[in-house]
């Protein structure tokens, strides 16, 4: 192991203050006997309050699919604090960078029906907004490039605008009105590496419009959303939505006011878990239907959009692709501020994950549900694991409270209230801090453990740091 001193380089990116919401009991929605899955249920009841209770997230939205049905879908916690209002199937979520997945199927479906052609240059189809010029040719820009995340551009995600701030044009966006990240340009050579651009999906949403005439969202909900039988489902934050969507919460269980997007395809869409678990089923090839996509894919189009597209090993178009356990497994993950959300497919088998949450820590808690699930669907158990939250005492926690000096850092402070742990830099910034251990600590907005260093007589005197391959020590000192 490489011993060197430890920094805590992410602090100041990661920690968003302290994680002192409670979770509320958790809410059923539909249980269903799973035969051989019948252990996941009871671990979940389990596992996922424990989980939303720690790391500050009110609610979570899980659905379980067996043998190409729906055999679980099931709320845990609060859709709203403030009514008491429980999650449940009708309950609307943003799912992040999801959107990219399904809005996948939108491009398909133009490919189908023969009015795009996947290796053509993107420049056939644009006439609104062209990509600015670059050292490189843009013909070997093509759909299929940027909806594989190979086709050279820029600009990896979106952070979105507030409820009333007024939306740029998906031209203005492309340009650069993306409240931060810059715009969409050919930033290396096309084909020449994998590397993530949600401004690729932004000009693919752009294309669509140009094909076909019509807004995006209006096209989505027409050939996709309303035939695959999501009615409550839009890429548009509109009254319906808003009627029956969660509340977004921060990394500290706050209430906040959740983004919009002109970047829809990259980032826009709201959906239930009963859609959610439809799209699922689709993308399995088990929804309605002879071809199982209730008319809007073939399963020719399917196999290509989970397969990897070179030089990518790990991501075709759309999702995203492993083999684990000989089980292989497409999917996409999705992060937006006040939302996580998560689907993991085995097609073969007919198994499937989605999760949804509403808090920015929500990565936390699906990440572990994830690991229960392809444990039971592949053998495998997650490399690394992941960290569980555990109670300990207040002693031990009472005799963590004090300020301790990083090496070439900065002095953090570790302060109890009502009865959860935080600490803090100088700058007040800081993280809720929980055990995996009876001694043994982690943070939850940085990659960051540690163990109790004590005197002869039970005094903390240090902390022993590791952040990934690098350690360190970092002893008490008298609080700043």
């Amino acid at each position: 192991m490489c011993r060197s001193t430890v920094r805590l380089r992410l602090l100041t990116l990661l920690l968003s203050g302290p994680m002192l919401f409670a979770c509320a009991p958790s809410e059923s929605v539909e249980n269903v006997e799973l035969g051989p899955m019948a252990g996941l249920e009871e671990e979940l009841e389990s596992l996922v309050p424990t989980l939303l209770d720690a790391f500050a997230v009110p609610g979570a939205a899980v659905g379980v699919i067996h043998d190409g049905e729906v055999h679980l879908q099931r709320g845990f916690g609060l859709a709203d604090v403030a009514s008491g209002q429980p999650v449940d199937a009708g309950v609307a979520f943003n799912i992040g960078s999801i959107s990219k997945t399904v809005a996948a199927w939108g491009v398909m479906k133009l490919v189908e029906s023969g009015d795009l052609e996947l290796d053509a240059p993107v420049s056939t189809y644009l006439t609104r907004w062209q990509l600015p010029d670059s050292e490189f040719d843009h013909d070997d820009v093509t759909v299929r490039r940027a909806l594989s995340h190979t086709a050279g551009l820029s600009l990896s995600g979106y952070p979105g605008f507030q409820p009333g701030e007024p939306l740029p044009t998906v031209e203005e966006s492309l340009s650069g009105a993306t409240n931060g990240p810059g715009a969409v340009f050919v930033a290396h050579e096309p084909g020449s590496r994998w590397q993530y651009s949600g401004g690729g999906y932004t000009l693919t949403q752009l294309i669509v419009e140009e094909i076909t005439g019509q807004p995006f969202a209006e096209y989505m909900k027409a050939e996709v959303l309303e035939p695959l039988g999501m009615n409550s489902s839009s890429y548009v934050w509109d009254d319906d939505i808003e009627r029956i969507a969660a509340t977004p919460y921060g990394g500290g269980g706050e209430p906040i006011g959740g983004p919009r997007f002109t970047a829809m395809a990259a980032a826009g869409l709201q959906t239930t878990l009963e859609d959610f678990a439809r799209f699922a089923l689709a993308s399995m090839g088990r929804l309605d239907g002879e071809d199982g996509t209730a008319g809007v894919l073939s399963r020719e189009s399917l196999e290509l959009m989970q397969s990897p597209v070179d030089p990518a090993d790990d991501y075709g178009l759309g999702y995203s692709y492993e083999v684990t356990g000989g089980v292989t497994l497409v999917g996409h993950g999705g992060a937006n501020e006040g939302w996580m959300a998560y689907l993991t497919i085995a097609p073969a088998s007919g198994d499937g994950l989605v999760v949804m949450t509403n808090g920015s820590n929500g990565g936390r808690v699906h990440g572990a549900i994830n690991c229960v699930w392809q444990r039971m669907v592949t053998g495998e158990t997650c490399d690394p694991p992941v960290t569980i939250p555990v109670q300990v005492d207040e002693e031990t926690l009472r005799a963590l409270e004090g300020a301790y000096a990083i090496p070439d850092g900065p002095t953090i402070e570790f302060r109890l209230t009502d009865g959860r742990m935080g600490v803090f830099l100088p700058n007040g910034e800081g993280s809720a801090v929980l055990a995996s251990g009876p001694e043994e600590f982690f943070l939850v907005r940085a990659p960051i453990r540690f163990s109790l260093e004590r005197a002869e007589d039970g005094t903390v005197t240090a902390l022993l740091l590791l952040q990934g391959d690098e350690e360190g020590r970092a002893p008490r000192v008298e609080s700043p």
